[in-house]
């Protein structure tokens, strides 16, 4: 990959970090508000802590995201980037500009998905 397609993907990660960092704090802070507000019954209560599930369930799928986000800006790092790391053949680009952090290529990530060994 030429010095002008990493610098892009990498500004590209770097902004998807900072974005999901600016998430991360806003999801977790106002799960951890739900129903700290006045009275509450049993019914409220239960609403509540369903969204806040469902809440913290979005937290951790944010992330997973930005671990991923990270290992792609570690993998830039040491020169790997852009590489499968399944059968490191290089992942193609129209691949990388849709998921940045893209670890696999898209043969291995459907034979993986297939098998279940991964989600992401």
């Amino acid at each position: 990959m030429d010095a002008e397609r990493l610098s892009y993907h990498r500004q590209k990660l770097l902004d998807m970090k900072k974005e999901l960092i600016e998430k991360l704090n806003e999801k977790y802070n106002e799960a951890i508000k739900l129903g700290t507000e006045g009275v509450q019954d049993s019914a409220d209560e239960a609403y509540n802590i369903y969204n806040k599930n469902l809440m913290l369930g979005k937290v951790e799928t944010d992330a997973l995201k930005l671990r991923l986000v990270e290992q792609a800006l570690q993998r830039i790092a040491n020169g790997t980037y852009g590489v499968c790391i399944e059968c490191e053949e290089e992942i193609e680009q129209r691949r990388l500009e849709y998921v940045p952090f893209a670890r696999y290529c898209t043969d291995c990530k459907s034979e993986l998905e297939k098998k279940g060994l991964i989600k992401m």
